[in-house]
């Protein structure tokens, strides 16, 4: 008996970092929570229908003026005058001096191609928001399993203590200090249970759902090294779309400071008209602008420059931003694989025997009550660390693939 109740014990031991499943949850795994945020997430779609309007706009920046139609009445009476009266029906067309709409077609086209970045930014971002959020579920949920399968550990203990007791082996203390672990663990449980809610609901809305419902998480945090260079990093990093949506943005303010220095040159404006009085007859009129009269071309030039040099040094700040942020991550991962190694190495196994062999120690009466309860404790520790370890090292990761894809750009030049 007391063999059979040692090996359930063990066993339940050994199960500590098995996914505590509930028989209506869910499963989910990770592919299927990064698809789902890609297909309905409300900042995606706004991204989208954010290419469509930049399609818009560059079509509207490279179109000709429209034309304009009048008629004109000349020699009407005043006073009872006697006068001839005429009339003339016109068609007018503006056309700007050459260059500035071939200026407008490239802004336009750039405005376009940033706004594709952003939405291939937005699907990044979304992606590594939701691989974060499940992955710490995922070990809410694992801590959850840890601390169940403690729990029953220390319940088969508190059983075996009972059996000892009865049988004049040990001291009614011995059944005190196990219930009172089991208590520890079961308030630890309590408040597992809010965090693995809690970390359910931050997938869930980060995946672009509503309200909040009970999953499983069938994907394991894993580990998996690195396995990159720091220079290929590095360069994948640089060739993210925060740097590509920089560099577009620089060169629309470009095309924006050279068009605001042709706003000095003069637009045409041709026209044709058929008068009433000759009917058989046409005329014509050329008008130009006359803007260098004007000191707001100058003041236009001079607002462009200034921002086509704040871009450029937007651009320089967002580089170091990115490799600081990688060179950070980049750290942080390889330290954890180092910690990671001991754990896989040697720490957890001589936990897991020294458990047993206390056990069988408690059993013959070579150990005591602390002794064993002590171990427990190093054991959940040692695993939860562990875990800690793997989902820091998973976070570490999701953080160098997400390091060219940094927030808080600002809008580009106004048409």
């Amino acid at each position: 008996m007391a063999r059979t109740k040692l090996l359930i014990l063990w066993l339940a031991a050994s199960a500590a970092l098995v996914p505590a499943l509930g028989a209506g949850d869910r499963a989910l795994t990770l592919d299927e929570a990064v698809a789902q945020s890609l297909a309905r997430h409300p900042d995606i779609l706004q991204a989208q229908q954010g290419v469509e309007a930049a399609r818009g706009r560059a079509r509207m920046l490279g179109a000709l003026s429209g034309p304009e139609l009048s008629f004109e009445a000349a020699g009407l009476p005043l006073w009872r005058s006697n006068t001839d009266e005429e009339f003339s029906l016109g068609l007018r067309q503006v056309l700007e001096f050459p260059g500035k709409r071939s200026l407008r077609r490239d802004i336009g086209r750039s405005g376009e191609e940033q706004a594709g970045i952003e939405s291939e930014r937005t699907k990044n971002l979304v992606r590594n928001r939701v691989e974060k959020a499940y992955f710490e579920a995922a070990s809410a949920e694992r801590r959850l399993a840890v601390l169940e399968s403690v729990l029953a550990t220390i319940k088969e203990y508190s059983e075996l203590a009972a059996e000892r007791y009865k049988n004049g082996q040990t001291a009614y203390l011995d059944l005190v200090r196990g219930r009172l672990e089991s208590l520890r663990v079961q308030n630890e449980i309590v408040e597992a249970r809010r965090e693995l809610k809690e970390k359910t609901s931050s997938l869930l809305l980060a995946m672009g759902g509503g309200s909040y419902e009970p999953l499983t998480f069938a994907t394991e945090i894993g580990f998996s090294p690195l396995g990159q260079s720091w220079e290929e990093l590095k360069e994948k990093a640089l060739a993210g779309s925060t740097l590509r949506l920089a560099g577009s943005r620089r060169r629309q303010f470009e095309f924006a400071h050279s068009l605001a220095r042709k706003a000095g040159w003069p637009d045409f404006t041709f026209g044709l008209f058929l008068p009433s009085k000759k009917l058989g007859s046409w005329g014509f009129e050329i008008g130009l602008t006359l803007p260098f009269l004007s000191r707001g071309p100058g003041g236009a030039a001079i607002e462009a420059e200034a921002q086509s040099r704040q871009a450029a040094i937007a651009a320089q700040g967002q580089t170091l931003r990115v490799l600081f942020a990688l060179e950070k991550s980049y750290a942080d991962a390889k330290a954890l694989e180092e910690q990671i190694g001991l754990f896989r190495g040697s720490i957890i196994r001589d936990v897991e025997e020294a458990l047993k062999a206390g056990l069988v120690n408690y059993q013959y009466g070579k150990s005591d009550a602390l002794g064993v309860l002590d171990i427990v404790r190093s054991l959940k520790e040692v695993r939860a660390e562990y875990l800690r370890a793997l989902l820091n090292h998973r976070l570490a990761l999701i953080e160098i693939a997400a390091a060219g894809e940094e927030d808080g750009l600002g809008p580009g030049p106004s048409d």
